[in-house]
């Protein structure tokens, strides 16, 4: 009952200002529905047994009681990730249907007057935090402080302060130049995983739209698109301009390969993995290789596992950052259990250990969410799943990637 109590008080903060929405829905029939297709997922089947069944029971049973009546959609929508985040499967998904603002109601006169008169933005929870001050105390916030003054992109000031238990993260709006948003609204809401890991409950910067994200790292001053004022170092994030597969001769001893995704949906996709690998055969001669693997975003191992094979006997400097996820860590461990391979880099996003072999979602019977339930057990990754692996060597966030490791392999040499 513990976990089920402790994330209840965080999503009771979103609820207080939710029930002033007008529109409806049947949560009960959603949950019902909801549950139903989580109880088939291979996550479910594996986790929830013992006394993980009687959170799980006890947890639908609360909040069943809460839904003897139409609810708001925005609070139904609250309640039944609660339900959802009781099974630690980082790939299940549940989103919000109906975008609050278009982007031809962005555009059109007039069109953002109507959508300030509307429920959806007059009832939006808001601080009750006096903004100078707070924006005052967070500018004085330490940059290695999680608190403090955050930009999206050069649209918006975040002031990010921590919420009454101390481990959850409020987002709150003190500058913005989309002008759907107003000083004072609340934009996300972070609850405390573990390390340095939140799920995130946020509004879409352009339409508004309710949403919610699993395992994303707050480090190095980044939370998911939100980046603190006065951090501007971003050697983390994949090099910009590269191809999906990229081969580079950094020195004559070393060569770089950097694997984008390993999608096999897109046949173009499928065919530059093909090309890449055959090149590979032949091109790759050094005896140091650095496969970089930040921000992959996963794929089929048929387009990773081949190249197990070619780095067998090479000294292997794997890098990766909190976006890299799904087969890209399954790929990263694999790696890492070569003989001469080394981890560095961010600790990986933790998207490990289930998947969508076919991909089906499912609207809930009101239409408002719907469901991408999993469907692919991969739990040997369990002990990863919403953690990440950790690298054996944690890289600096103040200086290039690269270059660290060039200066590492040249130690070694």
């Amino acid at each position: 009952m513990k976990n089920v109590i402790t994330l209840s008080l965080f999503f009771l903060f979103g609820i207080a200002f939710a029930f002033s929405q007008t529109e409806t829905c049947n949560c009960k029939t959603d949950l019902d529905f909801i549950v139903e297709k989580l109880k088939k997922m291979p996550s479910y089947k594996h986790q929830i047994k013992g006394t993980k069944k009687d959170e799980f029971e006890a947890s639908y049973k609360m909040l069943s009681a809460k839904m003897t009546q139409p609810i708001p959609v925005e609070t139904c929508y609250k309640m039944l990730l609660e339900q959802m985040v009781l099974v630690n499967d980082v790939h299940s998904d549940l989103k919000f249907n109906t975008k609050y603002l278009s982007q031809e109601t962005i555009d059109t006169e007039n069109g953002i007057e109507a959508f300030k008169a509307t429920n959806k933005f007059i009832n939006h929870p808001k601080t009750n935090q006096n903004l100078e001050t707070l924006e005052a105390e967070l500018s004085q916030k330490a940059i290695t402080d999680l608190e403090g003054l955050y930009n999206f992109k050069d649209q918006q000031t975040i002031g990010v302060y921590y919420s009454k238990n101390k481990k959850d993260l409020i987002g709150v709006v003190l500058k913005s130049d989309l002008n759907q948003w107003e000083t004072g609204e609340i934009i996300f809401e972070a609850t405390y995983t573990n390390g340095n890991k939140y799920n995130l409950f946020y509004y879409h910067p352009i339409t508004r739209t309710p949403s919610f994200v699993k395992s994303i790292s707050l480090e190095n001053g980044r939370l998911w698109a939100y980046k603190k004022i006065g951090n501007t170092n971003n050697f983390e994030l994949p090099i910009k301009d590269q191809s999906n597969w990229e081969f580079k001769q950094l020195t004559p001893e070393t060569q770089y390969m950097y694997f984008g995704n390993f999608s096999s949906f897109s046949k173009k996709n499928k065919t530059a993995f093909k090309n890449f690998y055959a090149d590979m055969k032949t091109k790759l001669t050094a005896k140091n290789v650095i496969v970089d693997l930040r921000s992959n975003s996963g794929g089929n191992s048929k387009l990773s596992d081949p190249f197990l094979k070619l780095l067998k006997k090479k000294n292997v400097y794997i890098i990766t950052n909190c976006f890299a996820g799904s087969n890209g860590e399954q790929f990263t461990l694999k790696l890492k259990a070569l003989k001469n391979a080394k981890h560095l880099g961010q600790t990986t996003r933790g998207i490990i250990a289930y998947g969508m072999n076919y991909g089906y979602n499912y609207n809930t019977p009101s239409t408002h969410f719907n469901i991408t339930p999993t469907d692919m057990d991969f739990s040997k990754y369990l002990e990863y799943e919403g953690k990440g692996i950790v690298p054996e060597y944690p890289l600096d966030f103040n200086s290039d990637w690269l270059a660290q490791i060039l200066e590492i392999i040249s130690k070694n040499n």
